[in-house]
């Protein structure tokens, strides 16, 4: 059992400050994306809605961890075999359609804004509040499907693991070491006696939940800044002040989103390098300063609490 110092316990308090920012952000979002007028019309505010769905639903079990464990020595996957298959089950859809949505939206932005009536890309399944839906409900099916192994094998196989733990001892003013065996019984994660769930699926995450949404991200944030510096520039000879109006709260509105798609790429990718690559590393972290990078690594979770206003302002 971990032992945890007082300062390590006064900042597993951090994770529920993050919880309460998440759902307090996360809320604010899904209801001004579908009920304001001004972004009701828009489809990438509504992949931006299913994106702040899945960010509250992977708020809980990650923050709760840190901070049940070391006041409680509570995981919340570790539970039952009804949560640990729930609990992570719930966690990589979320992320896995978060990332993906993510990257659509870029798709759909593109799109939308090189549209014009009789061309190509008006024939394309994107631009549309309808299609915008579809492609939501699209990707949560498929990463529900891509991970239902979760829910189906995770926690089947009990896996009895043997360790060592050394005890000093002074007897008649002698100093000993006792070295002594135990088994401890991880009863989660394990599909059968060879076969975990993690760390295998941190490497499956690079792919994903990093290289594939992230490709498609950089491809058309690539096509978006270079369609927004030519309108830029033929919106010089433009008169019209309707015409310039709406050119400037279209390229505002790109550069919002540009914002919310660089600022995953930046943020996610490190984390998931060191969580498929480094775990021996980061289990001899110590707890206080783990807690402290997880709740860094939430920035991320919880980039959509400044998305309302970071498009407002634009």
């Amino acid at each position: 059992m971990t032992e945890y110092s007082t300062t390590e316990k006064i900042l597993s308090y951090l994770p529920l400050f993050t919880i309460v920012l998440g759902l307090f952000g996360n809320t604010t979002c899904i209801f001004i994306f579908r009920l304001s007028k001004k972004f009701n019309k828009i489809p990438s505010m509504v992949f931006l809605s299913f994106v702040a769905i899945f960010d509250t639903l992977s708020l809980f079990e990650w923050n709760l961890d840190y901070f049940l464990y070391p006041n409680f020595q509570i995981e919340l996957e570790r539970l039952n075999l009804f949560s640990c298959k729930f609990v992570d089950f719930i966690q990589l859809v979320s992320l896995h359609s978060t990332a993906n949505l993510l990257s659509l939206m870029c798709v759909d932005r593109f799109i939308s804004i090189k549209s014009i009536p009789g061309s190509m890309y008006s024939r394309l399944p994107f631009g549309t509040i309808k299609s915008a839906y579809i492609w939501c409900v699209v990707i949560t099916l498929i990463m529900f499907l891509f991970n239902i192994h979760i829910l189906i094998f995770n926690g089947n196989f009990i896996k009895i693991l043997q360790k060592n733990k050394t005890e000093h001892v002074i007897v008649n003013g002698t100093f000993f070491s006792i070295f002594k065996l135990y088994n401890e019984t991880e009863n989660c994660e394990w599909y059968t006696e060879t076969i975990k769930l993690f760390p295998t699926m941190d490497k499956v995450n690079l792919i994903v939940y990093n290289l594939i949404p992230l490709s498609v991200m950089i491809i058309f944030n690539t096509l978006l800044i270079v369609t927004i510096l030519a309108d830029k520039k033929s919106s010089k000879y433009l008169s019209n002040e309707k015409a310039l109006k709406l050119i400037r709260k279209k390229r505002n509105l790109t550069i919002s989103i540009l914002s919310i798609t660089f600022a995953f790429m930046i943020i996610s990718i490190p984390s998931t390098i060191f969580s498929a690559f480094f775990e021996d590393y980061i289990s001899k972290i110590k707890n206080g300063l783990k807690i402290v990078l997880n709740n860094l690594n939430e920035v991320e979770t919880n980039r959509l609490n400044t998305t309302y206003f970071v498009i407002k302002l634009a």
